[in-house]
This record gives structure tokens, C-alpha cells and sequence, in this order.
């Protein structure tokens, strides 16, 4: 008896819970892929200092670092331009991955 219990609990999540919880977890999802390239740049700013300058570098401090000095103003915009283009690319795929998943697309 215990066993026919504990099959009906999974087949309720199998067939209710988890395609209930699809739209959300796809939203999440999207949220996160939107920023996976952001990174927290204001720490790695405000910890940097000339002993870890090389090291420290990450994708946003580099291009703040680029674009203050004034050493190439449209390498950092194109940078910042490209960085932009991967997250618009990574949405979509996302986007038809929930299409391909659920049926629907988020967008």
C-alpha cells in the first residue's frame, strides 16, 4: 500500500506540479541568462588596486578601465555593444528552448 501511495504522489508531480511550475522556471531562467554576463562590477572596482590590476580584470571593469582612460573610447563601446548582442542571442535561444519545451514561447 505504501508503494501505491508513494507512485500516485510522484505521478501528481509528474503530470500537475512540474508543468505547473514550467512558466515560472522559464522566467527564472530568463532572468539569469539575461544577466550571466553581468558580474558584480562595483566590487571588483572598488577592490582594485595597482598590486591586483592584472589580475582582477573582469569583462566590465576592463571596458570602465578602457573607456576612463581614454585610451580607446570605441573599443570599449564595441565591447559593451558585443556584450549586449551575446545576451539578446542567449534570450532567444532560451526563448525557443521554452517554445520547443512547452509549446508557447515567453516573448
Amino acid at each position: 500500500m505504501h508503494s501505491t501511495i508513494t507512485n500516485r504522489r510522484f505521478q501528481l508531480m509528474r503530470h500537475i506540479t512540474f508543468p505547473a511550475l514550467l512558466p515560472t522556471y522559464f522566467v527564472m531562467l530568463m532572468l539569469s541568462v539575461a544577466n550571466f554576463l553581468n558580474n558584480g562590477m562595483d566590487q571588483y572596482f572598488v577592490f582594485q588596486n595597482s598590486f591586483n590590476k592584472a589580475h582582477i580584470q573582469v569583462l566590465d571593469l576592463y571596458v570602465y578601465n578602457i573607456g576612463m582612460t581614454g585610451s580607446s573610447l570605441s573599443l570599449a563601446t564595441a565591447i559593451s555593444m558585443l556584450k549586449s548582442v551575446v545576451s539578446v542571442v542567449l534570450l532567444f535561444v532560451v526563448n525557443f528552448v521554452s517554445k520547443k519545451t512547452r509549446g508557447e514561447s515567453i516573448i
